[in-house]
């Protein structure tokens, strides 16, 4: 389940390395 955190101007940023984090991918943390 896609984990998605509402966030003023981060939303779309949240949502991507959230999703890949869970799943052990970090690679857009920072991007």
């Amino acid at each position: 389940m896609p984990v998605v955190i509402h966030v003023p101007k981060a939303g779309e940023y949240y949502h991507v390395p959230l999703l890949l984090s869970k799943y052990g991918g970090s690679t857009y943390r920072g991007s």
